[in-house]
């Protein structure tokens, strides 16, 4: 099932340019889909994600789960995303959102970006190879490198981290994988840093646990990560 998901990421379903200013709103189930906005800008909606376009300008826009962002940069539009407990705006680049919940990840592969909260103490800029991963529990905001080519990698049918969240990672992986991964509270926050192929979802399941020294529990169709010991 794995290697038929992740071969169904590369079905994009084009959307017609949108101009109203009614809020509208795209969902995507097991195959991405791709929305471009009127000025040229367009989004790869992951599986198993939804996003919300508003404003006049399409400019407000709101994102659960995952997406790819190539924004067109225009002086005269304030952009802004909502993903989770973050906002991402100051927009004119590419980069990769994933959302779990209120945890939030920003990875930039181009320009640079401002993400706010109201939990951070103030904005963080993001330049090309930057990523922040926002925990809602602890009220931090871990700010790392990523190569850019790494940087929305899920569309090849691969996934890569640094220091990133286990809850994050287990979220990725029932997205990208096709599959049902829980983790232990006790291991929710414990970093990941390392590359995961969704081409056959069993496998990345078992690399995980192995890199991670954890226990792996396989029940009916449901996979579980456990402190080992």
């Amino acid at each position: 099932m794995g290697g038929a998901v992740a071969a169904s990421l590369i079905a994009l379903l084009v959307v017609p340019q949108i101009t109203q200013s009614d809020p509208v709103t795209y969902t995507a189930n097991e195959t991405s889909r791709t929305v471009a906005l009127a000025d040229g800008s367009s989004i790869v909606v992951a599986p198993g994600s939804t996003l919300t376009v508003a404003g006049r300008k399409q400019d407000q826009l709101a994102l659960e789960g995952g997406a790819f962002f190539e924004i067109r940069h225009d002086p005269a539009r304030s952009m802004v995303i909502k993903a989770g407990g973050l906002e991402i705006s100051d927009i004119g680049t590419s980069f990769d959102v994933q959302v779990v919940g209120q945890s939030t990840r920003v990875e930039v592969a181009e320009g640079r970006v401002q993400v706010r909260g109201e939990a951070l103490a103030g904005p963080i800029e993001l330049d090309a190879g930057k990523q922040v991963s926002f925990d809602p529990q602890s009220k931090t905001a871990t700010v790392a490198t990523v190569s850019d080519e790494n940087v929305g990698e899920w569309r090849k049918g691969r996934l890569t981290y640094e220091s990133t969240p286990l809850a994050l990672v287990a979220a990725d992986l029932a997205r990208y994988a096709g599959l049902r991964l829980d983790i232990t509270p006790a291991i929710a926050n414990r970093r990941f840093s390392g590359t995961l192929s969704v081409g056959n979802g069993d496998t990345a399941v078992r690399d995980l646990a192995q890199l991670m020294g954890l226990v792996l529990v396989h029940d009916s169709d449901t996979y579980r990560l456990e402190p080992a010991g």
